[in-house]
């Protein structure tokens, strides 16, 4: 393991209001006052969040965790009375798993449905192509996904000071686990990812740490996505002397290499390190493709922590005893609830006083324990897990091993002009 009134004041102020009427202009009149002022009070238009979330498409799959985070959390906040007097109200977006299509709900949600800030979006391709949007248009984007880190050259995907990483990036769910994954399993890695940011920059970030602690990249490569078969992938790792086969494949793609691994025996041969097969891909692959196999993250369902057993019990009463949520479910669920607190700290949701007031705020009820904004460059310090699939799992309460955790880890500075 590691480290360790106002609603009387407005009540009182009505009855004053209703007093004075009834003694100047007699009975009738307050009659017809009172409800006006009584629906002025409390029909303020509602603060409007649009989210895009991958509802259909490539990653479907994980649309659906995706999005009950944040609608879990928004019901929370409005049970509680709202913000500054404000409901909150999610307008969705589907993003389709196509960068493009983010681009046109992006807009749409911006100018057409006026929304006051935005939230979501999957990949980093997604989210690349909204920053051009955001930054246009001077709005929020609070972005939940693990993701491969800040560097200049991809901004305004990243770099910029309207959007928020509520996600963990290399330096925090990869580097804290490489000296126990290389002392246990060897120094030797190959590389497999799909063909886009977040995998490159990901192996290039790990593979700074890898050099740092006397290991070595034996392969490398990159999959065009929904690549059906994986033959001469798999001839390429078994030549390749690897111990460690670091997997950043996602969607289909990981469900056909995972496949075809374990088809060819593989398994037996390599230690297989994952991270992206949280719960949901991991409930996909079963228990035959997935056991044996490392994966590490912030957030797990079964991490021991009294806000997750809180958290769950939440999100079960309103989903269902068999959801499923993961690491960016959750993400979505603290954004909501860190941008909630953050509109308070402002007293408003104007996009530059909301943006300084996201930079350095907590949330204590987060489910992996206290998370913190980090003001500098807009990226949330969170808890690291790694864990390991049990031989024979029946559901998410005993897929994991825990391996060893850390309580808080603080990431890289971002690679931007700081602060943002």
């Amino acid at each position: 393991m590691g480290d360790d009134k106002k609603v009387k004041g407005l009540d009182a102020g009505r009855r004053k209001s209703l007093g004075v009427i009834g003694a100047g202009a007699g009975t009738a009149v307050a009659s017809m006052v009172a409800p006006a002022m009584i629906r002025n009070a409390f029909a303020a238009s509602p603060i409007k969040i649009g989210v895009i979330s991958p509802l259909t498409g490539a990653w479907t799959v994980y649309g659906k965790a995706h999005i009950s985070g944040f609608q879990l959390a928004v019901e929370e906040i409005n049970a509680a009375g709202g913000v500054l007097g404000r409901k909150l109200e999610i307008v969705i977006g589907d993003s389709k798993t196509e960068p493009r299509i983010v681009v046109e709900q992006a807009n749409r949600l911006i100018r057409q449905e006026k929304v006051d800030l935005l939230a979501g979006t999957f990949s980093s391709a997604e989210r690349n192509a909204a920053g051009p949007v955001v930054t246009q248009s001077n709005k929020i984007l609070l972005y939940p996904t693990f993701y491969e880190g800040q560097e200049k050259e991809y901004y305004p995907g990243v770099c910029n000071k309207n959007i928020f990483m509520f996600g963990p990036e290399p330096t925090q769910q990869v580097w804290p686990h490489m000296e126990y994954m290389m002392k246990k399993h060897g120094k030797k890695f190959f590389m497999i990812g799909s063909d886009y940011a977040w995998p490159r920059v990901t192996n290039k970030v790990t593979k700074q740490k890898l050099a740092e602690l006397g290991g070595s990249v034996v392969g490398e490569v990159y999959i065009p996505f929904n690549t059906p078969q994986y033959e001469s992938v798999l001839r390429d790792i078994r030549s390749s002397g690897a111990d460690i086969i670091f997997h950043s494949l996602t969607g289909s793609d990981t469900v056909n290499f995972r496949r075809q691994f374990v088809a060819a025996g593989m398994n037996k041969d390599f230690t297989l390190w994952t991270v992206d097969d949280e719960e949901v891909v991991t409930s996909g692959l079963g228990p035959a493709v997935s056991e044996g196999t490392y994966v590490s993250f912030d957030y797990f369902m079964t991490i021991k922590h009294p806000n997750n057993a809180d958290f769950l019990k939440r999100f079960r009463a309103k989903f269902g005893k068999d959801a499923l949520v993961n690491t960016v479910g959750v993400a979505m669920y603290n954004a909501a609830h860190m941008a909630a607190l953050a509109m308070k700290k402002a007293g408003s949701v104007e996009t530059d006083k909301l943006r300084a007031a996201l930079k350095g705020i907590r949330f204590d009820k987060a489910p992996q324990g206290p998370v913190t904004m980090r003001g500098d460059d807009n990226q949330i310090v969170v808890p690291s897990y790694l864990m390991k699939v049990r031989k024979d799992w029946t559901s998410v309460t005993d897929m994991f091993e825990e391996v060893q955790s850390f309580k808080s880890v603080q990431p890289l500075p971002a690679r931007c002009k700081l602060p943002l």
